[in-house]
């Protein structure tokens, strides 16, 4: 039996945190691609159960706008085993982890994407 899918998810004050800034600092054009970013890169990681999400959370974005066709959901679903788990909570996760882990690679810096790209390279 498939989880309840949350209609909105989000992220923990303090990477909410991160995220607004990596858009102020134009590293992303749009938070919702810092978020995606967010999943993808962890996802690249080889993570397949990233922490839960720390309270106090913010609700960030709707499942309509991070997901529009599925995707997200398709490819979290094809790595992940979810046994029943909610893939939009697990998204939360990742993009969590994700986020947290790119702020602190990058922190006061440049956020440079091509060497994300190695890393992950170096993770397959």
């Amino acid at each position: 039996m498939n989880a309840t899918e949350p209609t909105t998810i989000g992220l923990s004050d303090r990477v909410h945190g991160y995220l607004t800034q990596m858009k102020e600092d134009n590293h992303i054009a749009e938070m919702l691609d810092g978020y995606r970013l967010g999943v993808a890169f962890a996802l690249s990681q080889g993570i397949v159960d990233p922490p839960e999400v720390k309270t106090p959370k913010k609700t960030v974005f709707s499942i309509a706008s991070v997901d529009p066709d599925h995707e997200v959901a398709l490819a979290i679903s094809a790595i992940i085993d979810l046994d029943g788990q909610s893939v939009y909570r697990m998204a939360e996760r990742l993009a969590e982890w994700g986020i947290n882990t790119i702020h602190e690679r990058f922190d006061g810096g440049h956020l440079d994407v091509a060497a994300l790209i190695k890393q992950t390279q170096g993770a397959a």
